[in-house]
């Protein structure tokens, strides 16, 4: 299932200063299947590499294999 952040949501991930931006697509999937506890960060490559200045990255690899769990409440 995909949801839609509401609002911008601000965190610090791997030592990075993050914005995910209002209106950006998360998930619940997990490796183990769909799980209602998580909404994982989704369509982060524009973000990441504005952040890095590459197209890969070490924080897009960690975007990608570990994810970042946004909280509930930016979700309607």
């Amino acid at each position: 299932m995909t949801f839609t952040t509401t609002k911008d949501f601000k965190t610090t991930f791997k030592g990075y200063e993050i914005t995910v931006p209002k209106g950006s697509k998360a998930t619940n999937q997990t490796a183990c299947g769909i799980d209602d506890n998580y909404r994982f960060w989704t369509g982060f490559n524009e973000i990441t590499k504005k952040i890095t200045g590459y197209e890969t990255s070490g924080l897009n690899h960690d975007l990608t294999y570990y994810g970042l769990n946004i909280p509930k409440e930016y979700f309607n």
